[in-house]
């Protein structure tokens, strides 16, 4: 029906189902999926189906999900198999119940007889008796389901599992087969198990390439009639409409050996499958007889129980509804036994592999596309010390290139001026505020720069001089200033000057942990990275940035210290006291002009004035002489405390070698210890684990690839 390309096409794709790694990606990989509640002949049915000894006692087959693949063996194979559960629950780390098995041999009698031993162990295995939590004893099973000592029901115990029996089988002249067979839908029993029946049936039937084969036995321990019980598995039903696959499912009805005479019409109705019909599914119903339980125990062959099928459905009404007229009135008798039930399975997966096998092949590259992004993005592993090293020195050097931009001005964004990398650009703005704040606002008194005589006796800054000279008078001759009066001079009226600058120095502080801030997020995306690496930071930054304040109150004391050997001291002196001579020259002159004409009139009126304006020049001259030093002083005094500030607290403590934005350097990271390097750069657990998937994933993808170009080559030679 599908040759040898078809069986290796299929068995591709099974491969690819096996990929363990791709097993949470929706890759809709086509697949025959069994469905139906326990005692409905399941595993008698996968028996058939297969041709493998599946144990049909109990309801031990709908515990868990089994996957089982039958393929022909290679040119150079023989005949075998392999068992192994597949652990799919996150939350358990233990063991699999059942090792890993295999087994292979010349003769398939002798794989046959170990693959039953096998299976049942495997079955045994993970039955609830083995499966107890720790300190329940095997014998308390049956009491944990029936009535306690004290007449109270125990909860009862969970019965199904996450875990799925891969079964692999190699056998001479068998075409390429593969079924998965899931658990029944649990309406009572722990809450447990009603949550994971759903989510297991749901987790297969919603591949939207899957095959849904839906198993239906009519009951007779009551008076539901076989067509009612359909009714009884709507839960079923809606399940699978839920889910989009009633256009994808085939229903087959069980144990039709038992049905009863007057209601065979409704199962030849289901069988007709007309189009309209209540049941009428798009890929038909089928009919088969299951072996009975004496004909298992007797050992009774496949051959034998299809022999014995062939006759069932060859006889009596079965046959005469084959022949029914008219046509549409008939069943087809293709519908009935498991051979062409068989067939018919293989031919619709076949067809839907062959139609999607593009499809699968597209979804898995773009896949690989996504794998390699996202593990390029995780960056390199950072499980050794030096690969951690290195990992930390690739961000340091981002950093440490755009540190270097902020303070020379090498602006990334150069259109945005008030961007917090443009470090060099606030720190200049701050430099001009500070230093025209000191100049023009940072003084307690006014200068007198024009000789209002009548200053001295006011408020202003003469008034203050000869209050302060007064009140500093000590044991120094009565003429001469008090030996403290200029230091005490300078210090109130620079006062400010510390208010002033510690709020310049703020402002450069908060620029500079702006840019820092914007440099690491820049230099590291990984944010739970960056905060540990500022962390580690943290300690050093605020040693620099309190370097920074010690230099500036050094800096605040120096002011006690009021000397200075700069040239322009005295040139500003004298800049202070020319207006006042050339005005007093000027003065003078006039004087002496209106003088004479006075004299000559009243010579005892001139000779007054002159005393008083000789009195009025020596009672203040020495105020004015303190005041043009002061004033000297303060224009050399000003521009020095300016620059002192700028290079030694800003540019030496701040931006300098010592920086905040320079001690996240090749030298520190060097320095780490390996325990340091793990806490700081070191994966954390969900990382690692989901590099580990994603590498894992991209393998199974690249094996599944490299099969699929394999087989669209050996297509397109064919």
């Amino acid at each position: 029906m599908m040759g040898d390309d078809g069986e290796k096409l299929l068995a591709l794709v099974d491969d690819i189902r096996k990929i363990d790694s791709l097993r949470n990606e929706e890759l809709h990989i086509p697949q025959i999926v069994v469905i139906g509640d326990t005692s409905t002949g399941k595993s008698s049915v996968l028996q058939a189906l297969t041709r493998l000894p599946f144990p049909v006692a109990g309801d031990l087959c709908t515990r868990f999900v089994t996957e089982t693949t039958i393929r022909r063996c290679g040119p150079s194979e023989r005949p075998g198999y392999k068992i192994e559960v597949k652990m799919d629950d996150p939350s358990t780390s233990q063991a699999a119940p059942f090792p890993s098995k295999s087994f292979e041999s010349d003769e398939w009698v002798e794989v046959y007889q170990n693959l039953r031993e096998d299976i049942d162990d495997a079955f045994d295995k993970m039955s609830p008796t083995h499966l107890l939590p720790p300190g329940i004893p095997k014998k308390g099973v049956q009491a944990m389901h029936g009535t306690s000592s004290t007449g109270l029901r125990p909860p009862p115990m969970p019965q199904l599992l996450k875990h799925r029996l891969q079964i692999t089988v190699r056998k001479p002249n068998q075409a390429h087969f593969s079924i998965v067979d899931i658990p029944g839908l649990v309406s009572s029993g722990a809450a447990v198990d009603i949550q994971l029946s759903v989510e297991l049936a749901r987790q297969y039937i919603k591949n939207e390439e899957a095959i849904v084969l839906h198993k239906l036995t009519p009951s007779y321990d009551s008076a539901i009639t076989p067509a009612s019980n359909v009714i009884v598995n709507q839960k079923w039903l809606n399940l699978v409409t839920e889910e989009h696959a009633l256009d994808r499912t085939i229903g087959v009805i069980t144990k039709t050996d038992r049905i009863e005479e007057a209601d065979h019409e409704i199962i030849f109705s289901l069988l007709r499958n007309r189009a309209g019909s209540e049941h009428h599914l798009k890929l038909g119903w089928f009919a088969v007889r299951n072996r009975s339980s004496k004909e298992i125990l007797d050992g009774e062959s496949f051959e034998e129980r299809d022999r014995k099928e062939d006759g069932f459905f060859g006889s009596s009404k079965w046959k005469e509804a084959t022949l029914n007229f008219p046509a549409w009135d008939s069943i087809d008798p293709n519908v009935l036994g498991i051979r062409r039930l068989k067939r018919t399975l293989q031919g619709h997966l076949y067809k839907r592999v062959k139609e999607n096998f593009p499809r699968l092949r597209s979804k898995m590259r773009s896949l690989e596309i996504e794998y390699n992004a996202r593990i390029q993005s995780m960056g390199e592993p950072r499980e050794k010390p030096r690969d951690q090293r290195v990992y930390l020195s690739g961000i340091q050097m981002i950093y440490e290139a755009e540190v270097e931009r902020s303070l020379n001005g090498d602006y990334r964004f150069a259109d945005t001026p008030n961007h917090p990398s443009r470090l060099r650009y606030h720190v200049k703005t701050f430099n001009d505020k500070f230093e025209s704040s000191i100049q023009h606002n940072a003084v307690q008194y006014h200068w007198q720069l024009n000789d209002q005589d009548d200053e001295v006796d006011g408020i202003g800054i003469l008034n203050w001089i000869n209050n302060t000279w007064d009140a500093h008078r000590g044991s120094e001759p009565r003429l001469d200033a008090p030996r403290s009066l200029k230091k005490e001079l300078v210090k109130q009226q620079t006062e400010s000057w510390e208010k002033e600058t510690k709020f310049y120095l703020e402002k450069v502080e908060n620029a500079i942990k702006a840019c820092n801030n914007h440099l690491f997020v820049f230099a590291c995306g990984d944010d739970t990275l960056r905060l540990k690496i500022r962390e580690k930071l943290e300690a050093r930054e605020m040693k620099a940035f309190e370097a920074a304040k010690a230099e500036l109150n050094n800096i605040l004391k120096d002011r006690d210290y009021i000397d200075s050997w700069n040239p322009q001291l005295e040139i500003f002196i004298a800049q202070c006291q020319r207006p006042r001579i050339e005005r007093q020259v000027k003065l003078q002159l006039e004087q002496q002009k209106k003088g004479t004409a006075t004299e000559a009139n009243h010579p005892e009126a001139s000779l007054d004035q002159v005393s008083a304006r000789e009195q009025f020049y020596v009672a203040n001259k020495r105020v004015y002489e303190v005041h043009d030093w002061l004033f000297g002083y303060w224009k050399v005094a000003y521009p020095r405390f300016v620059d002192n500030v700028i290079f030694q607290v800003v540019e030496r403590h701040l931006l300098g070698p010592n920086g905040p934005l320079r001690l996240f350097d090749r030298n520190w990271i060097m320095g780490l210890e390996d325990e340091e390097l793990e806490e700081l750069v070191g994966e954390n657990r969900e990382t690692r684990a989901e590099r580990k998937e994603l590498k894992e994933r991209l393998e199974g993808l690249k094996n599944a690839l490299e099969k699929a170009d394999i087989a669209l080559r050996s297509r397109t030679d064919g």
